[in-house]
């Protein structure tokens, strides 16, 4: 018996440990992860390492909150510094200090400083760097500086205000207009620059004439987007292009050149191209020696800003790492593979990739690793000038990093396209929203002081409504009147379906019961619910700016998207309902959106609304672009008259041009009609016909009068769903611009899921519940105009 106790011991300390591991890494660098997971399990026999990879940045770090909070969280997480602080003062996160005082030989100053510090908080280190990424490097076209005659940038270039001719080649802007070109039509087609995404530049000029949007980015007590400094800094910066024309615009790089960065700087349409190092397999991909389209690159660090005398650098910055989250069962093993990923195998295995400037510098200016060796292959040899990010981190600014940062600068930045898009200034822009992102981070302040929700006594209230509502269907059923025959009848009914009524009450009614009890709560699902009483519905109704701009835009939705797709589904219906050869076919071409992928749908309508290759636009403009249709809806709706409408970007056309893609799905409410159409008795058309009445009059008179039913349904229906589109907005525009197409089910979903105000969301719900409520009930003491057959007597 001991000895079978014994080798059960043995079998059972055998066993391997398996680490979940989740990245959000793109395929280059999931390639060469999968490889060192790979290596790792050959170097440690005992443990196995189980990749997961959510490659969209932000839906990651949702399901890692979200599966934290269902107790499924992986062990081991990719984390950057702008993100790991919401799970770190929640306790979700190991604090990696402890970890380190235990291992001999393991010694946190092998890494930068800067992005050390930028994954502490308080002083302790909860994410272990992996790499840093600096974006202040400027990718640049050798061929083209060659032939305009301009000396290669060295990094010792400097920017101000305005050109200054007297410098030449040191001054970044007078390079900038050097590469300016138009074409015979005097539109632009070539440009001295292009930042990867057009807040770079914003945030770079900020930060280097000495404009923080917070007073402290890891515990913030003031909002400064509304002083004078931040508003010039991204007021010039939108500049830059809009009215310079340095860069391309925002609405050319979307519409019309349909490219992004690192296309037009291997096109040659820019000269510069500012990003950070983990686009250099990209561009590799793109310019490879001996090809077609090949030429001379490099990179160089971004100019500096010249304040009187002194040049000033600070860039934006990038980088991550790896953290354990406490719920892992053997951090041991996890703290070990998180050293592997972390210390010399993983970066040297992914700066040989040439995907990540390694966090220990040691590596980072090491020959052969990061920066090019003669032994090098050829496609390694660019960029030769890999020392420029090295150059770079001493003059990093990473994100704000306080758990509080996303939703206040989120505020900040409501509606920044359309300063990009030349639709709005940074004045109002930052003016109007100071107040708003200030007044934010102060709710989310005086919240972390709230009393704890006695969820005890919410149990009791949530049975106590259960109760009630079972009461109350008891009394309005009558049971209590029956014989005792008829309730045993009534019983035994009862009977049969309750394995649905089960299903009802686990899936439906409770669930509904927690919201409405969460909805008197601040929750994130993770920490301890806090008792807010009545101040979600307070701060939705008086102190949300976007509640009424998202439930607004949802009425407008509904308020033409229902009567249009009532009408559009009533008009196919009736042509689809004629006896005529190839109706069926007819029929299924015209259901078939309505059950498509949404996510197809709306990247079909993406193409056919774009501005100047879309097929709306080639209708209302013409082939050469000069038809009085399209001139007079630029007139009406654009900022610059001579451009064709932008319909997803621009603040008066986005919600009209999803309003339009809503009649994608008329095929649904198609069906609905048809079939009320056949049930119409044919005997009536034939005696309206005998009485001499025309087309018109038996419609007026039979058809219309007796699909009053189904047109009820389908406005009913039809409500219901306007009031809770999503995905239109999701998928298309993220809400934007500046709210224009914010839905109010998405605004619930952002504080949901995004926010992890899941209290808050759950009033939001309340509030659209009974909003729907009251629209349902007005419609149904409104219905006296439908007609029922069985009503005549």
């Amino acid at each position: 018996m001991i000895l079978g106790l014994g080798l059960a011991a043995s079998a059972f300390a055998a066993k391997d440990v398996t680490l979940r591991f989740s990245v959000w890494d793109g395929d280059e660098a999931l390639r060469t992860v999968r490889q060192l997971c790979r290596d790792f399990e050959k170097e440690n026999p005992g443990i196995k390492i189980k990749l997961e990879n959510y490659p969209d940045y932000n839906v990651y770090h949702q399901k890692i909150f979200i599966t934290y909070a269902a107790g499924a969280a992986p062990d081991v997480v990719m984390m950057n510094p702008d993100r790991f602080q919401r799970l770190a003062v929640r306790g979700a996160l190991v604090n990696l200090n402890e970890l380190a005082e235990k291992t001999p030989g393991f010694d946190f100053g092998e890494y930068y400083k800067e992005i050390l510090d930028a994954h502490s908080y308080k002083g302790k280190c909860y994410v272990l760097p992996r790499d840093i990424a600096p974006i202040g490097l400027i990718y640049y076209n050798k061929r083209m500086f060659k032939e305009a005659g301009i000396p290669y940038p060295d990094g010792s270039w400097t920017w101000d205000w305005k050109i200054r001719p007297e410098l030449k080649e040191k001054d970044f802007l007078w390079i900038c207009e050097q590469f300016k070109k138009k074409d015979k039509n005097g539109k632009y087609v070539q440009w001295g620059y292009t930042p990867d995404w057009p807040a770079i530049l914003g945030e770079q000029t900020a930060y280097q004439t000495g404009a923080m949007v917070l007073d402290n980015f890891e515990e913030p007590t003031k909002v400064q987007a509304g002083t004078p400094e931040y508003i010039k800094a991204y007021q010039w910066a939108a500049d830059f292009s809009l009215k310079h024309h340095y860069a391309p615009t925002n609405v050319e790089t979307t519409s019309q050149l349909m490219a992004v960065g690192e296309q037009l700087f291997a096109q040659q349409k820019v000269a510069m191209y500012q990003t950070g190092i983990w686009k250099v397999p990209n561009v590799r991909r793109s310019l490879k020696p001996g090809k077609e389209g090949f030429f001379e690159w490099d990179i160089t660090t971004a100019p500096a800003y010249w304040n009187n005398g002194k040049p000033v650098r600070k860039y934006t910055t990038g980088g991550a790492g790896y953290g354990i989250m406490s719920s892992a069962k053997d951090k041991e093993a996890a703290w070990k593979f998180v050293r592997y990923m972390a210390g010399d195998p993983g970066m040297i295995a992914m700066a040989k990739a040439g995907i990540a400037q390694p966090a220990i510098r040691r590596l980072a200016i090491q020959k052969g690793v990061w920066i090019p060796g003669p032994d090098s292959p050829i496609e390694q040899q660019y960029p030769a000038n890999m020392m420029a990010t090295d150059d770079a981190v001493p003059h990093v600014i990473f994100a704000p990093t306080s758990q509080y940062a996303q939703q206040v600068v989120d505020r900040v930045n409501r509606g920044i396209e359309l300063l990009w898009n030349g639709d709005t200034t940074a004045q109002k822009q930052f003016t109007e929203n100071q107040k708003l992102a200030q007044d934010r981070l102060e709710v989310l302040k005086k919240q972390d002081a709230l009393p704890l929700f006695d969820w005890r006594g919410g149990a009791v209230v949530g049975v106590l409504l259960a109760g009630t509502l079972f009461g109350w269907v008891f009394w309005k059923s009558g049971l209590r009147r029956l014989t005792p025959m008829s309730r045993a009848e009534a019983v035994s009914g009862y009977k049969f379906v309750s394995p649905w009524l089960i299903g009802f009450v686990i899936f439906t009614l409770g669930p509904m019961i927690l919201s409405l009890l969460m909805s008197f709560t601040d929750w994130d699902v993770i920490q301890p619910a806090k008792w807010r009483a009545g101040g979600n519905y307070q701060e939705a109704v008086g102190q949300d700016p976007v509640f009424w701009k998202s439930l607004g835009v949802s009425f407008w939705y509904t308020l033409f998207a229902v009567p249009l797709g009532v009408l559009g589904s009533m008009g196919l219906a009736l042509l689809l309902n004629q006896k005529v050869k190839g109706v069926a076919l007819f029929r299924t071409l015209y259901y078939i959106p309505s059950i498509s992928s949404a996510v197809a749908g709306a990247l079909i309508w993406q193409r056919l609304l774009n501005p100047d290759s879309g097929l709306l636009n080639f209708m209302l403009y013409g082939p050469d672009g000069n038809w009085w249709l399209g001139h007079m809806l630029s007139e009406l709706f654009m900022t610059d008259p001579s451009k064709p409408v932008n319909w997803l970007t621009n603040e008066k056309t986005a919600l009209p041009a999803l309003i339009i893609m809503s009649l994608w799905g008329i095929g649904g409410g198609t069906v609905v009609f048809i079939a009320g159409l056949q049930g119409i008795p044919t005997y009536l058309y034939e005696a309206a016909t005998l009485d001499g009445a025309s087309i018109w009059q038996r419609f007026r008179t039979v058809t219309l009068p007796l699909l009053t039913p189904t047109i009820f349904f389908t406005m009913i229906t039809g409500i219901v769903g306007a009031f809770q589109a999503f995905h239109q907005a999701f998928i298309m525009t993220q809400g934007g611009p500046n709210d224009a197409t914010r839905f109010y089910v998405y605004h619930l979903y952002t504080n949901a899921f995004e926010a992890a105000r899941m209290g808050y969301a759950s009033a939001l719900g309340w509030i659209l519940f009974f909003i729907i409520l009251i629209f349902t009930i007005v419609q149904f003491k409104a219905s006296k105009w439908v007609y029922y057959e069985a009503d005549v007597k």
